[in-house]
């Protein structure tokens, strides 16, 4: 199955994270200023989408054959644009890489992809990595780590959990509830997904025991 990565604008991971994240046979795609994130770790993308509204240097541009320059007035996001690239070409699954503490609205947007079918699998950013789960899943971390979760998508959300401080058996999803800075108590924590997508937000520096 192939990966797609892209790399956005925005506070993203360190470079030794990004290449900890990205594997030789991703296919890469960098959206606007993206491109700067991707040379500082030494990668280099086979794309390059977005308005440029905000890349360091557009000589940068110069350097790449597969470049697509959108309008600035536009229906759709730098990330969006990306994302569609990444798909075009045949990707099953996409790891977004930065976008940070940015604009209010510009999160929300970016949580709200992970709604969408095919689109989104998990985000990293500076300071944490996000992943939607809709399937039978267990998690390795530190114990004392916090984790977060939050339904996605349609529901009816009904999952159980073992292994939390607190277990997710008796959270009423369905009314507008969350799991908020929940705690591994245990090394191994398995989640039992009877219905519904959730988000888990961790913090990155637990992206040792991240699930590839």
């Amino acid at each position: 199955m192939q990966r797609g990565v892209l790399l956005i604008g925005g506070a993203g991971p360190s470079s030794a994270q990004i290449r900890c994240i990205v594997k030789s046979d991703d296919l890469i795609c960098a959206a606007d200023s993206g491109l700067d994130m991707a040379l500082s770790a030494g990668i280099e993308p086979q794309g390059i989408v977005g308005d440029m509204d905000s890349i360091s240097d557009s000589k940068l541009l110069e350097n790449y054959s597969t470049v697509e320059i959108a309008e600035r007035d536009k229906n759709e996001s730098d990330t969006e644009l990306g994302i569609s690239w990444l798909i075009e070409r045949g990707c099953e699954s996409v790891v977004l890489i930065g976008g940070g503490e940015g604009r209010l609205d510009h999160t929300l947007a970016l949580l709200k992809l992970f709604s969408r079918e095919n689109l989104l699998g998990v985000w990293f950013t500076a300071r944490d990595m996000t992943e939607s789960i809709e399937e039978n899943t267990e998690l390795v971390g530190d114990v004392g780590s916090t984790i977060s979760f939050f339904p996605i998508g349609n529901g009816p959300w009904m999952v159980k959990s073992m292994g939390l401080t607190w277990e997710l058996d008796v959270v009423d999803w369905n009314s507008g509830a969350f799991s908020l800075s929940n705690r591994f108590e245990a090394a191994s924590v398995k989640l039992m997904v009877e219905s519904g997508r959730f988000i888990l937000i961790r913090p990155i520096e637990q992206l040792l025991y991240h699930r590839w």
